[in-house]
């Protein structure tokens, strides 16, 4: 009889510990719906043909569903591209290596006030203000440390690389006096944190963030040393009729790796996004305690009314809801992740050509779909036609009547909204540098949309880089009434930046 009790009660204490384990893993996802992933399918074919993407890839999770697909062709275009072939993710890369970060806070291993110079002996700058910079200020990009152009072309793979970019600062000055006080988005910052981390682990930052994060989490395809194989980037040779070809510069430097050297896929994403989304629970446990991540995602420096940053991301409120973005655009690669906690929305987007900034539409299209909206058909952008339109003829008026055919007619195979008008008068004013015919656009685009801010503020644009700052203000006067709570500041940042150059000047 003491022996049957005693079994009983093993087994309901085995029981009993199944249980408690089962709670604290996440839900296990599953797939959308065949009606849902074919809407999905069939708008992201439209993308990837509309906006003459060569590869692009989708994660998606949503509540209790998952997405994922990959379009597009390998480099020498005789072959389809393997999901599990990764994307540079440039900048996506430093909420990941925040996540490193949240891993060792959770093991006790650093503390997020702890003073930098503490793991980072030679971590100087000129001013000696660095002794009061710590880790929060690293994350946050509150440090002071100023923007750096990263470089491609010649790039360090050593051990010692990160070591190097931090010991690179010692004679820069800090941008401001008293850390944790503004917001100056640096990459050095994230460049510090992953030497920081080597520092911490004795183990170079890359193989930590490998065997702690990305193998813990099941991302069998991410890494922060480039991989062999990898989806190439794409560049224009013709910005008016949109032709691309490889791209022979590779944005990947080890000095540089915490900030933009995360290679990862869809799929990997997804995953990550998950843990996210149920708060440091995975599908195997838990990753990190509760009380951690709350503490760690707990952490806002607003630079706005509805935006600001948290560590490793960008905050932004509509709505009451807030939503956490980072976007990259770096040397042809395009990619966009989105979370929204309390919508159990994640939604990543990965491409090899940045011509068009289109990842936010479509995940802003996405978001809206998954909230019960519908998802649009994609068009072509009218400065695709209007383009090839003016490599015929060499007039942009002819480009800008066909414009007027175009929507005298209603035709509904292009998109003819003053977003993708004025993307015309950016290739001719960015990119073949033809700036009468790019002011003659946007007059044009004044004209069709006048209630629209954007043709004058591009004007203005235009004439600062040309230093006509009397032109620039007359424009910046003309958008005033028109601006929306997004333009003032950009407005007001162009008016601050005439001044600068037009004031005190030497008569002499």
């Amino acid at each position: 009889m003491k022996n049957r009790i005693s079994f009983l009660f093993l087994h309901l204490l085995i029981l009993t510990l199944f249980s408690c384990n089962r709670a604290q893993q996440a839900p296990s996802k599953q797939p959308f719906s065949s009606n849902r992933i074919k809407e999905l399918n069939k708008y992201l074919n439209q993308v990837s043909q509309a906006y003459s993407i060569p590869d692009l890839a989708v994660g998606i999770i949503h509540q209790d569903s998952v997405f994922n697909r990959t379009i597009g062709i390998a480099a020498d275009k005789k072959q389809q591209i393997d999901s599990l072939m990764p994307f540079s993710a440039g900048s996506i890369s430093e909420p990941l290596v925040a996540t490193a970060i949240l891993k060792l806070l959770d093991s006790g291993l650093i503390k997020l006030d702890d003073p930098v110079q503490q793991y980072l002996p030679y971590f100087k700058t000129a001013d000696k203000i660095n002794k009061k910079i710590t880790i929060r200020h690293l994350l946050s990009h509150t440090s002071g440390i100023q923007h750096y152009p990263l470089l491609w072309d010649t790039p360090d793979t050593s051990v010692k690389a990160l070591e190097t970019t931090t010991r690179s600062i010692a004679s820069q000055q800090l941008k401001f006096p008293f850390p944790g006080t503004r917001v100056v988005r640096s990459p050095y910052n994230y460049d510090i944190l992953a030497d920081l981390i080597g520092k911490v682990t004795s183990k170079p930052f890359e193989n930590y963030i490998d065997e702690q994060v990305f193998k813990k989490l099941g991302m069998k395809s991410s890494s922060f040393l480039k991989p062999a194989l990898t989806i190439q980037p794409f560049s224009i040779t013709n910005w008016l009729t949109f032709i691309s070809k490889p791209d022979s510069i590779y944005p990947y430097n080890r000095e540089n790796s915490g900030s933009n050297g995360l290679h990862t896929t869809s799929a990997d994403l997804s995953v990550w996004m998950e843990m996210l989304l149920n708060k440091g629970k995975t599908r195997q446990g838990v990753f990190v305690r509760r009380a951690t991540f709350d503490d760690f995602f707990s952490v806002r420096y607003m630079t706005g009314k509805q935006s600001g940053i948290t560590l490793g991301w960008e905050l932004h409120k509509e709505d009451g809801q807030e939503s956490l973005t980072k976007t990259s655009n770096i040397t042809n690669f395009q990619n966009q992740i989105l979370l929204m906690p309390e919508q159990e929305i994640g939604i990543a987007f990965l491409s090899n050509i940045s011509a068009r900034p289109i990842s936010a539409e479509i995940i802003r299209n996405i978001t809206n779909w998954l909230k019960g909206g519908h998802l649009p058909v994609v068009k072509i952008p009218v400065s695709l036609v209007m383009g090839k339109k003016f490599q015929e003829t060499g007039s942009i008026d002819s480009a800008l009547r066909l414009y007027q055919l175009l929507s005298k007619t209603k035709n509904t195979k292009y998109e003819l909204n003053i977003t993708a008008l004025n993307s015309f008068g950016d290739i001719l004013f960015k990119h073949l540098d033809n700036q009468p015919a790019a002011l003659k656009l946007y007059g044009f685009s004044a004209s069709i949309f006048p209630k629209s801010a954007e043709p004058y503020l591009n004007m203005a644009a235009l004439y600062i880089k040309s230093k006509a700052y009397a032109n620039a203000m007359i424009a910046i006067e003309k958008s005033r009434p028109l601006l929306n709570q997004n333009q003032m500041g950009y407005a007001f940042g162009m008016e601050q930046y005439i001044k600068e150059r037009t004031t005190d000047q030497d008569p002499g």
